[in-house]
């Protein structure tokens, strides 16, 4: 008997399957975050990565990184849904990030997707004595190469109605790739679909605004970029360019992944990271 299909446009509510994670809800700085773990995880301290997703996803999108957790304690990260409106997007996650309401260890690795890896370079050259190790995927540290996209996104936002409900299973072919399993599309897809299209905007925003590339040179911390060849979001030229930047920055890249390779391509990802992050958390 065939499994039947993962349903290209989900309700928010339906996770699909290899996507049920442990869900805690925080509230850090008087906002709701969303923090998944995997069951029967590692719970060691001193081996915590926090994972933060791309622009529109939840931490539930790292689920197919579940082979690390037996000797990582990973984090998955959920921005609020809603920023407060005293902060942009970007400024509220590092603030969050720091803060005594989000009870992270002193020290930890980073991996940040996208926006996430925006986030996560935000926060390592504010507090690079917090992290232990960085890995980025899909650097997004300028907006540089990425302008003409951002832009086109963010003007079908402004369309009356949501932006997620309309084009996000065409959004998530593109970010996905070809190798993007059903389940992993209709994930970003089901995520997609909660996320206001003022908030997707300010997220935009703060990638329109950012340009960390001259600073790079600052980073002292082991760090790994990942990145997928057939990503049609951010170049292979950028990540490298990224990678030059920051000394002693090892870069991998996935010959046949796209801009989301930990969910397309999960056995090699998390072979690259398991490694790396075993390296210098133990």
């Amino acid at each position: 008997m065939s499994t039947p299909r993962a349903p290209f446009v989900p309700s928010p509510e339906e996770i699909q399957p290899g996507y049920e994670l442990l869900l805690e809800q925080r509230q850090v700085r008087g906002s709701p975050v969303r923090l998944f773990t995997f069951p029967g995880g590692s719970e060691e301290v001193s081996r915590t990565v926090v994972c933060l997703p791309g622009l529109g996803a939840s931490g539930r999108s790292f689920a197919p990184m579940a082979p690390l957790a037996s000797e990582l304690r990973m984090l998955l990260w959920t921005p609020t849904l809603r920023t407060p409106m005293t902060h942009t997007p970007l400024q509220w996650n590092v603030a969050s990030l720091e803060h005594a309401d989000a009870r992270l260890p002193e020290r930890f690795a980073l991996l940040g997707s996208s926006f996430g890896s925006l986030v996560s370079l935000a926060f390592t050259l504010a507090h690079p004595e917090r992290v232990r190790a960085l890995v980025l995927v899909s650097p997004v540290a300028s907006v540089q190469r990425v302008r003409r996209w951002a832009l086109s996104l963010s003007t079908l936002v402004r369309m009356p109605k949501p932006f997620a409900y309309v084009f996000a299973p065409t959004v998530a072919r593109v970010l996905g790739g070809r190798n993007l399993p059903p389940e992993g599309r209709a994930e970003i897809v089901r995520e997609a679909r909660r996320l206001s299209p003022l908030e997707l905007l300010r997220r935009l925003r703060d990638v329109l605004e950012a340009d960390y590339l001259g600073a790079l040179e600052q980073l002292r911390v082991p760090t790994l970029i990942i990145h997928g060849a057939r990503d049609q979001l951010v170049p292979l030229g950028y990540a490298r360019d990224v990678a030059r930047r920051i000394p002693g920055a090892r870069l991998e890249v996935l010959r046949e992944a796209s801009h989301l390779p930990y969910m397309s391509h999960a056995q090699a990802f998390n072979a690259f990271v398991g490694d790396f992050l075993l390296q210098h958390l133990t």
